[in-house]
């Protein structure tokens, strides 16, 4: 997988994710940095919390296919993993279900500053939890389900279609996994509806939203992954 293209949008016919026991081998090799590393997160940021995540020490495409293995680990090991600029690291693979609007604007979100992502602009996504697994598989369709419910309150089963197919891209040892959901509602009405939820929330993770009309809109703020994607969506 290394050896794969990175900021190339790879459509896929199928995608497996497997939970494999045993620890994951960054966690052994830079333990003590991690915890040091982590000493330092929580005193900039005490909002932060060392939940369950997972990390892939494998990763690879045949014939369309996806497959990787994941490995449970906890979420310091990721803040460490983010900091350390090295390609001989597990990859972080996540998931994203794109909000596209009946004028073809994609939906983004500003991560509010309690997060570990302030100010960065995503369209509405996170990385996979236990609820996600099912037989030690990530389903990867019902974690983005989840993810954007939590942080826009809509629905993607609402949408009146969807890709059938779900697209990859590799950027700095991330691996995103994108599918498009189409909704007959505008962009306005759409931002409309997530502010409202935004603004209801106690500890949202989002403190606004945008609508994407073009790559322009999104900046070094953005991440490598969706800023492909997005150049992708509208070429």
């Amino acid at each position: 997988m290394r050896n794969f293209p990175e900021k190339t949008v790879i459509e896929l016919r199928d995608v497996s994710i497997r939970i494999e026991g045993g620890p994951l081998a960054y966690d052994i090799d830079n333990e003590s940095e991690i915890a040091t590393s982590w000493k330092a997160d929580i005193k900039a940021n005490p909002n932060l919390f060392d939940g369950d995540f997972f990390m892939a020490e494998k990763a690879d495409i045949s014939r369309g296919a996806f497959d990787a293995v994941y490995k449970r680990t906890r979420f310091k090991t990721m803040m460490h993993w983010k900091k350390n600029r090295t390609l001989l690291k597990p990859w972080h693979i996540f998931a994203v279900g794109v909000i596209v609007s009946n004028d073809n604007k994609l939906i983004a979100g500003r991560m509010a500053n309690s997060t570990s992502a302030a100010g960065c602009v995503y369209f509405p996504a996170g990385s996979f939890d236990e609820s996600d697994v099912r037989d030690e598989t990530v389903d990867i369709d019902a974690n983005m389900q989840r993810e954007v419910m939590e942080e826009t309150a809509i629905d993607l089963a609402d949408a009146w279609r969807f890709d059938s197919s779900p697209y990859l891209v590799t950027a700095d040892c991330s691996i995103a996994l994108f599918r498009r959901y189409y909704f007959d509602a505008s962009s306005q009405e759409l931002l409309s509806r997530i502010r409202h939820h935004i603004a209801t929330q106690v500890n949202s993770e989002l403190d606004d939203v945008i609508a994407v009309a073009s790559p322009d809109d999104m900046s070094d703020t953005t991440p490598s992954t969706f800023r492909t994607f997005g150049d992708w969506h509208f070429d």
